[in-house]
């Protein structure tokens, strides 16, 4: 959860400056993984992350205009 508050956030932080900066997708894979277990496959890990809390639109999907993560305890697996 962590993770997610700090890619969104810091996109929000990049695109209000200007920076170009955008969430590095091996970062983005893991966070949709664990906790978005309704998100599309076959898609850019970095652009679900950013449909899933609502930031972006995906092909066929509109922008969310509410979102949560799935915190549920599931069993264990590697997510990295």
């Amino acid at each position: 959860m962590g993770m997610v508050e700090l890619l969104v956030h810091g996109l929000d932080i990049g695109r209000a400056l200007d920076l170009g900066w955008r969430p590095p997708e091996h970062l983005c894979a893991p966070a949709v993984r664990r906790l978005f277990p309704e998100a599309p496959d076959g898609a850019d890990a970095t652009e679900v992350l950013l449909w899933c809390t609502g930031r972006a639109e995906l092909p066929g999907l509109g922008r969310r205009d509410r979102w949560q993560w799935d915190g549920a305890v599931r069993p264990s697996t590697s997510v990295i």
